[in-house]
């Protein structure tokens, strides 16, 4: 195993081996952190069911897990990079993963299942920052885009195997005992992260408020609206899917395929922003999702919304790995950490707002979820114009 801190900053000095194991390892990480994304929106229905609740008051679930982990990664983004603690935090938030799943399991009402979601934002907000950081550190700002494009992969990976590994277990006992065999995948991944990864030496500058800058607050809000509208996606569409017929775990199946076009997307879009420029590539992404989610609403079979929810899912993942960089470019003072966190943090923040607000809307339209994928082709295309205020990059 190599040392824990890796002493050289210049990356054309670290060997290609360490950069491959490293993005290897970042990869199975990212896998297994976004599993965890979409094991609550597939639970959702079984959820409230099980505690009679309404659209609105089932959307603080996921809300509440959005929001803990907004509030909380910009500082340990900062404190990550101020007292070199990314490696660490990351293990840490992956065990934080399993006590939240173990506590879902055990959960015998509403307010326990509270508690779970709010362990899961706190687990979730560690990944992130921690890794952006490690991939700027290794790769060169040519191949950087690329390089967390195949990190994206993971992304990809976790949102199809989520789906895929709940429907799997719902088709074999309760919810409650599935989440409890979901606290196993965190724990793989913690000890992954303390045998595989090396800690950069390199320390962020002093300052929290000093590394947010007028592009990076722009970028931010452009990325909560894009998350909003892709976020609230995923985690509507089993419901829609339940809704129009099919079983829980048809929907969770049909939830994966178009969660798997990440595959494609993401390496796709952190290659194609080191070409056409990050900025460009954002407005492309975000006028696509816009466009595709009106279809979406007019499709007249079902067959026909499956194919467009693939097509969404496609725009939609563009977007994460080309945020990602241009918030670490964006960053001054080498404060990667606290850029990303701020970038994806806040924005998650910004996007958990429309989970409540459309299960709402959806609770006022008797249960309809159209309405609630109007409003986000709405909010989709705000952000394609908000980002072409963006620095070009």
């Amino acid at each position: 195993m190599a040392d824990l801190i890796v002493r050289s900053t210049a990356t054309s000095e670290i060997p290609p081996r360490l950069r491959r194991r490293i993005l290897i390892a970042l990869v199975s990480c990212h896998t297994i952190n976004d599993f965890y994304s979409l094991v609550i929106p597939i639970m959702l229905p079984a959820i409230r069911q099980s505690f009679g609740l309404s659209y609105a008051a089932v959307a603080i679930i996921p809300a509440l897990t959005q929001v803990t982990s907004a509030v909380l990664q910009p500082t340990l983004g900062y404190l990550a990079d101020r007292l070199l603690l990314r490696r660490l935090l990351m293990a840490l938030g992956f065990l934080a993963f399993a006590a939240a799943m173990l506590g879902l399991g055990l959960s015998q009402g509403f307010s326990s299942v509270l508690i779970a979601a709010f362990c899961l934002g706190v687990a979730a907000a560690t990944y992130h920052p921690q890794s952006a950081t490690l991939l700027t550190h290794v790769f060169g700002q040519r191949g950087r885009g690329f390089a967390q494009g195949i990190h994206g992969v993971g992304n990809a990976a976790g949102f199809v195997l989520g789906p895929l590994v709940v429907s799997f277990l719902l088709a074999r006992t309760d919810w409650h005992h599935a989440a409890s065999l979901l606290a196993l995948p965190a724990l793989v991944a913690a000890a992954i992260v303390l045998l595989t990864l090396v800690e950069p030496a390199h320390r962020g500058s002093r300052g929290l408020l000093a590394g947010i800058t007028r592009p990076l607050v722009l970028l931010t809000l452009v990325n909560g609206l894009a998350l909003a509208t892709s976020s609230t996606f995923s985690n509507w569409l089993p419901s829609y899917y339940v809704a129009h017929g099919s079983s829980l775990a048809r929907s969770a199946l049909l939830t994966a395929l178009m969660s798997g076009t990440a595959f494609i997307a993401q390496p796709l879009g952190g290659a194609l922003s080191d070409h056409l420029g990050r900025r460009d590539l954002l407005v492309i992404a975000l006028a696509g999702t816009s466009v595709s989610l009106g279809l979406f609403l007019l499709a007249p079979t079902m067959s026909i919304a499956v194919a467009l929810s693939v097509v969404i899912g496609f725009w939609t993942s563009l977007t994460p790995p080309v945020t990602m960089v241009y918030a670490t470019e964006l960053a001054p003072g080498e404060r990667t950490g606290t850029a990303v966190g701020v970038v994806w943090g806040i924005g998650t923040t910004i996007s958990a707002f429309a989970l409540p607000l459309t299960g709402q809307l959806i609770d006022l339209a008797g249960g309809q979820i159209g309405p609630a994928y109007a409003a986000l082709a709405v909010i989709s295309a705000a952000a394609a114009l908000l980002a072409r205020f963006l620095p070009r990059a």
